[in-house]
């Protein structure tokens, strides 16, 4: 765009944080790149046909025409058209404007030094965006050590083939399929020299580095939506180039933990959920990434808690100020002792030439001749001379903790809890029967309820919503200028009572407040993962550790969500809804809630009123 400087001012490129693969562009020149997109890019010049792509859907107001091309559609009563038909005309509109912009973005694209097959190639990254960022071999030993070996029978003898779909009927889509697309692109380039073009121009390392920062930000987004199986494969894929990165050890951590609550049944999903079927069986996967997901679906829960333990008490002892690592690794310990196993399970016996049978003791046995921790730790010290009776493939596992970490030794349970007994956590890779128990759901306790003096205000809203109209039912223009006045309104009565409330505010942040607005991403983040589910109580939240920083920056744990909707249904009149929340981001629950709905239009007293109430009860704390 060197060239064309008034476009050049036309247009604000930004990065949006998501997980999908995919850019946009809109009418008055927003052009947004996922993070997704970034993270799967090979090349720069792949994205930066992308770009071009995006700038030729402004330039030719393709984003505003489709709109009213489907109003349109919409409004048309002609008989003999039914509502697929609409879908297939709009859709059929929709491709004929994305292969405009193919074309008119590779004339742009051409003007630049760039090389022209990567344009071509940049449809093979929207075509596999289904897989991830790179196709890398899961292999076993990354959970192993010397001491611990995974059995064979956890892992597929072969993974499943890369399905190829770039022909599929696009009848119904918005986009051509990428077979059409790709080829042509191909036809342009076949009538251009390509000498000289090159993949990168501003640099490969400086590409290769923004690309891992939106991989490691990917892993955080996945862990945001609780995709844990995505963000534990990232996280591995970035573990082969980044070895000793802290962060990328600590996703992994989370991963694993969270898995581990899953196999307890202390981490659910349901049909409100992002992911409402829970973890993707392997079944669903494809390539190589398929052998972590077999193992996470095929290693039963007791077995997966003490695989966890050892790679996240291990990663806590390499970044021991990571205070992350160090609860989830002291979580570990309380879900082993749920599994009904202790030290005493792995005290190493030896076998007794003479008498067999002596060597068959069941655990109460040995607990009595062995009766102290310290006892249990000394006989996994010495020398065996014999050959070990068990030979379960997990019994070795701790061994060089057991003797050369106190802190390990010490907070290890001696032994399994008191709950019913049954073996479904382990596998039969055993050479006798473990009894193990399953963990009950940990039951919601709510603290006593607080004087609450300082709270933080997150975006306050109001929609205005009829659904007796046949389009536009939300009525955006006036949802904003009401939420603006609403927004006055909750600081106003917070002040009159002395309540002291920081307010984020997209709307009311200026361009130089980028701090505020990370604040206010960090904590919608937050309430995203807990909302992902109607269990949402119980919940735990592992996509942002920065919430820590929030809280100590304005000097609350509180943060208050409060809006009001007025609705109006066919034949019902107007109702309008009052809601005021406060929730505790560092306890992860609720400590006040105010719901009300009555008839008619919200008067600005009673607005007024509503607001001053919630204010006196909570620091009152009624």
């Amino acid at each position: 765009l060197k060239n064309n400087p008034t476009l050049r001012k036309e247009l604000h490129i930004f990065t949006l944080k998501s997980a999908v693969v995919n850019a946009y562009s809109y009418d008055k020149g927003y052009v947004f790149l996922d993070i997704g997109l970034i993270s799967q890019a090979e090349t720069e010049a792949q994205l930066a046909y992308i770009l071009c792509h995006e700038i030729s859907h402004y330039t030719k107001k393709h984003n505003i025409n489709g709109y009213v091309n489907d109003k349109k559609i919409d409004n048309r009563r002609y008989n003999g058209q039914d509502r697929e038909d609409k879908l297939i005309e709009k859709c059929q509109y929709s491709k004929e404007t994305e292969s405009e912009a193919d074309i008119e973005g590779f004339k742009l694209f051409e003007q630049t030094n760039y090389n022209f097959k990567q344009a071509e190639k940049a449809f093979d990254v929207l075509q596999y965006a289904h897989l991830p960022f790179e196709l890398v071999e899961f292999q076993k030993q990354f959970f192993e050590n010397e001491h611990y070996k995974l059995p064979a029978g956890y892992f597929l003898k072969e993974v499943s083939s890369i399905r190829n779909n770039s022909n599929e009927d696009d009848t119904k889509h918005t986009h051509p399929n990428t077979a059409k697309r790709k080829q042509a692109i191909a036809d342009l380039i076949a009538n251009r020299s390509n000498v000289g073009k090159v993949n990168e121009v501003l640099g490969k390392e400086q590409f290769e580095y923004i690309r891992d920062l939106a991989r490691m930000e990917l892993c955080r987004l996945y862990l945001k939506n609780r995709d844990y199986q995505s963000a534990l494969y990232a996280a591995y894929i970035l573990s082969k180039k980044y070895p000793n990165n802290e962060y990328v050890a600590e996703i992994i951590s989370k991963c694993m933990y969270a898995i581990s609550l899953h196999g307890k049944g202390m981490l659910r999903y349901n049909s409100d959920s992002y992911l409402e079927d829970g973890l993707k069986p392997y079944t669903d996967i494809e390539s190589y990434p398929q052998q972590l997901y077999h193992l996470i679906g095929k290693m039963p829960s007791n077995e997966w808690t003490m695989m966890s333990l050892n790679y996240v008490y291990r990663a806590h002892k390499k970044f021991p100020a990571n205070k992350p690592m160090a609860t989830y690794s002291d979580s570990l310990f309380k879900l082993i002792k749920n599994t009904d196993w202790g030290i005493i399970d792995f005290v190493r016996v030896t076998k007794k030439p003479v008498v067999i049978a002596e060597v068959k003791k069941d655990s109460s046995i040995i607990k009595d001749e062995l009766n102290s921790k310290t006892d249990l730790i000394a006989s996994l010290q010495k020398e065996n001379s014999f050959k070990n009776y068990d030979t379960a493939y997990y019994k070795e596992m701790y061994v060089d903790l057991f003797m050369h970490d106190t802190e390990f030794a010490t907070k290890f349970p001696m032994s399994g809890s008191n709950s019913e007994n049954n073996s479904s956590g382990f596998s039969t890779y055993n050479s006798h029967n473990t009894k193990t128990k399953t963990t009950k759901n940990s039951e919601y306790v709510k603290t006593e309820k607080l004087k609450i003096e300082k709270v933080v205000l997150l975006e306050p809203f109001y929609l205005k919503i009829n659904e007796t109209r046949k389009v536009d039912k939300m009525k955006y223009i006036e949802s904003d200028e009401s939420q603006e006045k609403f927004t006055v309104t909750v600081n106003d009565c917070a002040k009159r009572q002395n309540f002291e409330l920081v307010t984020l505010d997209p709307s009311l942040m200026s361009a130089s407040e980028a701090d505020k607005v990370n604040d206010y991403s960090t904590i919608n983040d937050w309430f995203t993962e807990k909302f992902d589910g109607n269990d949402a109580d119980r919940n735990p939240i592992f996509n942002t550790d920065d919430i820590d920083k929030v809280i100590a920056k304005y000097g609350t744990q509180y943060v208050m969500k409060t809006g009001i909707v007025n609705y109006r249904g066919a034949g019902k009149g107007l109702t309008t809804y009052y809601y005021n929340f406060i929730y505790d981001i560092k306890n992860n629950e609720m400590v006040y809630k105010k719901y009300e709905a009555f008839h008619g239009r919200a008067s600005k007293d009673m607005i007024n009123a509503k607001v001053y109430q919630s204010f006196f009860e909570i620091s009152h704390a009624k």
